[in-house]
């Protein structure tokens, strides 16, 4: 045996919630579980014993649906999190300090704001951020990430001018009077703009910049707690990325890579399929997009919002499109995710999966739909039959709960994230942040799957709350289902992986309230330590 960890609280969740005080690990892999002196007879002379002191572990902790490289590319940015900005003079002071510290020319970047948040409850102009920065391309990123507002400069760098006209699945907003661009962008001109800074950025940085970008970003990870991440838009380059970072030994945590269509060319044709790679990195899904984000108000619905420009969002492709994009990746024998948030995006999603599965399937290959926030009950019945599994973000609450009652009303906005109900229907949900949309903390989403607190304090629909057992094991068994990994994570037992989290106490023995207090100690991923306090 390689290592034993022992005087703890080893939850297994297994169906029993069975529990011991001592693991054993040989090869990467859990090979006995029981007592202090079950375990301790078994070590030998090379086993390596880790005291737990009392505290108490988990299998690990599994992010759903994240954006590890993403992060990682914007942890140097301005973080404008509604925690660090009230109104628009906090961004623009903190452009402005920007300003003064980077020579002219120099990109300025930022990210998390929210204008619902914002005193003045709009978003950042070119004419606000020219006024503090003319010489400096600023682009400021929305927590939604579905959005993003730009100076002059950064516009001109981009070719947006009064002229150019917004690409299928985007805006470009202007103003009425004059035509010319506001600066705001929403999906794909909001993407198009991304990818040109990241990729050139990546690029630039050559191989060990890239390593250490990635390392620290996982290391970031594993530091919260996570054992896995699946990253929701992977492109070749960051494929190469991780790639890069697994070969130099920086890659703490297992990735499972969701893999933008427009960009998965090269998978199709070297059918390079769902479940190929190593434990340790391994391709997952094709990832499309049925409509835009809640956040931003651009998620396809078919009440219109409550707030300007008063429509009904955006879909990012038409339903024919993504309904014959389903039959092609199904049919190559693909797992297929679906970002679809409005109640219409969620509509088209399922049209598309009937096509191939019929109105009531086992769904083997398991394709998903990722956030779900506006699955009405008809909709959540139609996932059901489908047999449709589901990432969820509990976090959002806690962080975007105000802005869904403004944009939504108070009525439907108690029904969005029916997790209880979707249980109940026998939908499987894994959990996660969806970082950096929101906060890179599990024990936050634990709270808010149970809580459903608004940051104003407001409780949406207290009735569809999970208790926190449930909240666990959508961050473990879920997540574990929705990756394929069920026979090698999501709970501790003999022959399963040995991926643990550890915590100072029992989320589970809490006010739910008190959970995001609770340190992590330890995080282990095949039987290495490779995160401790």
């Amino acid at each position: 045996m390689d290592i034993i960890f022992y005087n703890g609280r080893i939850n297994t969740l297994d169906e029993a919630g069975t529990v011991y005080s001592a693991v054993g690990v040989t090869h990467g892999r859990v090979s006995a579980l029981g007592t202090d002196d079950e375990l301790r007879h078994l070590s030998g002379s090379k086993t390596e014993v880790v005291n737990l002191k009392g505290t108490v572990m988990f299998p690990g902790f599994m992010e759903a649906h994240s954006h590890l490289t993403i992060y990682g590319y914007l942890l140097e940015a301005m973080d404008l999190s509604a925690t660090k900005v009230r109104k628009m003079d906090d961004i623009l002071s903190r452009v402005k300090a920007e300003t003064d510290r980077l020579p002219p020319g120099s990109w300025i970047k930022g990210s998390r704001y929210a204008e619902y948040f914002l005193a003045e409850n709009r978003h950042p102009t070119r004419t606000d951020l020219d006024a503090v920065s003319p010489k400096h391309p600023v682009v400021l990123f929305h927590t939604s990430f579905h959005a993003c507002t730009l100076n002059s400069l950064a516009l001109e760098k981009m070719g947006i001018t009064s002229e150019s006209q917004s690409p299928p699945g985007g805006i470009i907003e202007k103003d009425p009077d004059t035509g010319q661009p506001t600066g705001v962008l929403h999906d794909q001109a909001h993407i198009d703009v991304f990818n040109h800074l990241f990729f050139t950025d990546i690029e630039a940085m050559g191989i060990r910049g890239r390593v250490a970008l990635c390392g620290q970003a996982s290391a970031n990870y594993a530091q919260k707690g996570l054992t896995f991440a699946a990253d929701a838009l992977v492109v070749p380059q960051t494929l190469k990325m991780y790639q890069e970072t697994l070969a130099a030994g920086q890659l703490k945590i297992r990735i499972y890579t969701m893999n933008y269509d427009l960009t998965a060319e090269s998978l199709t044709a070297a059918q390079i399929k769902t479940g190929f790679g190593s434990g340790r990195l391994r391709i997952g899904p094709i990832k499309l997009f049925a409509d835009g984000g809640m956040s931003n108000r651009t998620a396809a619905v078919s009440t219109p919002y409550l707030t300007p420009p008063y429509d009904r969002g955006l879909k990012m492709q038409s339903r024919e499109e993504l309904i014959e994009k389903v039959k092609w990746y199904h049919a190559l024998g693909y797992q297929i995710a679906i970002h679809a948030q409005g109640d219409d995006g969620i509509s088209d999603t399922l049209d598309a999966y009937e096509a191939v599965l019929g109105k009531t399937s086992d769904n083997p290959l398991r394709h998903r739909i990722e956030h779900a926030g506006c699955l009405y009950a008809d909709l959540l019945k139609r996932a059901a039959d489908m047999n449709i599994a589901a990432s969820v973000q509990p976090v959002f609450f806690g962080e975007l709960g105000d802005g869904w009652i403004e944009a939504f009303g108070p009525q439907l906005a108690e029904q969005l994230y029916p997790f209880k109900s979707m249980r109940t229907a026998g939908i499987t949900i894994g959990a996660s942040s969806d970082c950096p949309v929101s906060e890179l903390d599990p024990r936050i989403s634990l709270r808010d799957a149970v809580l459903r607190r608004t940051p104003s304090g407001k409780q949406l629909s207290a009735h569809e709350a999970l208790t926190m057992d449930e909240a666990i094991r959508a961050y473990t068994r879920g997540s574990a289902y929705l990756s394929f990994d069920e026979n090698n994570n999501g709970t501790i037992e003999p022959g399963k992986r040995a991926d643990f989290t550890v915590m100072a106490a029992d989320p589970r023995q809490l006010n739910a309230e008190k959970v995001p207090d609770i340190p992590f100690t330890m995080t282990v991923v095949g039987g290495k330590i490779v995160w401790s306090q």
